[in-house]
């Protein structure tokens, strides 16, 4: 049996953040939140400000943050955005500014897990209850009165929130796998193509055993002997998206998409969860140039400059604007992708980008001047070898993420107005909703 409610009946306490700002303290262990800071499924603490004690003893008695509590952003483009608080140390020295709405459920009529997947389910609605056009705002009166849809009874409100934190959990495993995988791989490039310790022809660390070092005009340091410098254009063709009046959205076919700045993710991966269709037509005319395929990376020209992705395997698609593909001819494609991820290609990058009147811009004739420093193939095939298995088992697992959001977004309303039962559910899912499942086969 469902029931609407007003939030504010479900709260304990409905406000926003603190008025003002605070004054920075690096190393203070005290957090100042903003919108950028909510992730999916945690707080980025590691990007995170840190404040001086006063401040955050003076905002805290505003807005104490509890692990059950819900942030939700209320202001500007990122209304909607939304985070269950976690269990985490450093939730007691945590606080937000007024750009996020803190929501502390009353458990004693509603599951705090519920509502947080209640409110997401209903987002749209969030989004419309703002005002405000060239900067809306959801004001706290109005997210007090947003009316929300309730299952009455406490067991039920469990039930639903265990099948889709579940699958959320799952998610969250594959992400912080992902993370750990990548971090090896950057390590291992880091080791053998930065600090140049490579194993050399006895198996120790070249640099640190003596090996010999030339200066290199070109980057205006030393390099391992008979190392080279290339340009990008050297060794990868350079191909710009078609400069054209962005498509209409046509669902006509799952193979008709284009790539778009919003799916190259902030850690470098490509997210395909959300795909822009166009028509054949369409889509033949935007891929005459390159239709993008395994092993190709896509950079971002203008707005987040230099955002970048390798697109994974099984995966072809046109690029959208303000996106340029490189695609690696006589190099290797992972050593190519760690590459541009390097100091050294942040600092040419840096140099390289046009600065206008109103934003930023990495265009192809930039790119094309990029600097590469070549090791010998034998050393780049190495950590070719070992680094595609990384790559390949976090496209595995960011495949197997996908499939799992899509789930649960498609049961996520389901469950909630009632649709279908969490009975059925588990039944369809197996063992996902006891949480051991092994979930190769999804």
């Amino acid at each position: 049996m469902t029931k609407y409610y007003y939030l504010d009946e479900l709260t304990s306490n409905i406000t926003d953040g603190k008025h003002g700002d605070c004054k920075n303290e690096v190393g203070s262990g005290y957090y100042f939140i903003s919108v950028k800071d909510l992730e999916p499924y945690k707080i980025d603490y590691q990007n995170a400000r840190e404040i001086t004690k006063a401040d955050f003893i003076d905002t805290h008695k505003r807005t104490k943050l509890d692990v059950g509590d819900i942030l939700l952003a209320n202001s500007g483009h990122t209304i909607g955005k939304i985070l269950y608080v976690k269990q985490n140390p450093k939730v007691a020295r945590t606080t937000f500014q007024k750009s996020v709405a803190i929501i502390k459920p009353d458990n004693e009529l509603v599951i705090g897990r519920y509502l947080y997947y209640n409110l997401l389910a209903n987002v749209q609605g969030l989004k419309r209850a703002a005002v405000g056009s060239a900067q809306p705002n959801l004001l706290l009166r109005d997210l007090r009165r947003f009316k929300v849809e309730v299952e009455i009874e406490l067991e039920t409100q469990k039930q639903i929130a265990k099948v889709l934190s579940d699958l959320d959990a799952k998610i969250e495993v594959n992400n912080k796998i992902n993370q750990e995988l990548e971090a090896m791989a950057k390590t291992l490039y880091d080791y053998w193509f930065v600090q140049f310790d490579f194993p050399d022809a006895n198996g120790k660390p070249y640099k640190s055993s003596g090996g010999k070092m030339v200066f290199n005009e070109a980057l205006k340091r030393e390099i391992p002997e008979g190392w080279e410098v290339d340009k990008v254009s050297s060794c990868c063709q350079i191909i710009d998206c078609l400069h054209s009046k962005k498509s209409d959205y046509i669902y006509e076919h799952e193979d008709y998409y284009l790539l778009q700045l919003e799916n190259i993710k902030q850690d470098n991966q490509l997210d395909v969860s959300k795909k822009y269709y166009v028509s054949k037509a369409e889509y033949e005319r935007w891929t005459t140039r390159i239709e993008v395929e395994d092993g190709d990376l896509v950079i971002t020209n203008a707005g987040r400059v230099a955002g970048l992705a390798q697109i994974p395997k099984n995966v072809k698609a046109g690029i959208g604007r303000n996106i340029t593909a490189i695609r690696p001819v006589k190099i290797n494609p992972t050593f190519l992708y760690y590459t541009f991820q390097g100091a050294e290609m942040e600092r040419q990058i840096k140099l390289n980008t046009d600065t206008g009147s109103f934003f930023k811009s990495l265009n192809v004739r930039g790119i094309k001047e990029l600097l590469l420093v070549r090791a010998p193939k034998h050393l780049e095939d190495k950590f070719e070898d070992i680094s595609l298995k990384h790559r390949r088992q976090r496209e595995l697992n960011s495949l197997q993420n996908q499939k799992l959001s899509e789930l649960r977004d498609w049961l996520l309303p389901m469950l909630m107005n009632g649709q279908v039962t969490v009975g059925e559910v588990e039944q369809e899912l197996g063992m996902i909703a006891e949480g051991n499942t092994k979930y190769e086969s999804l």
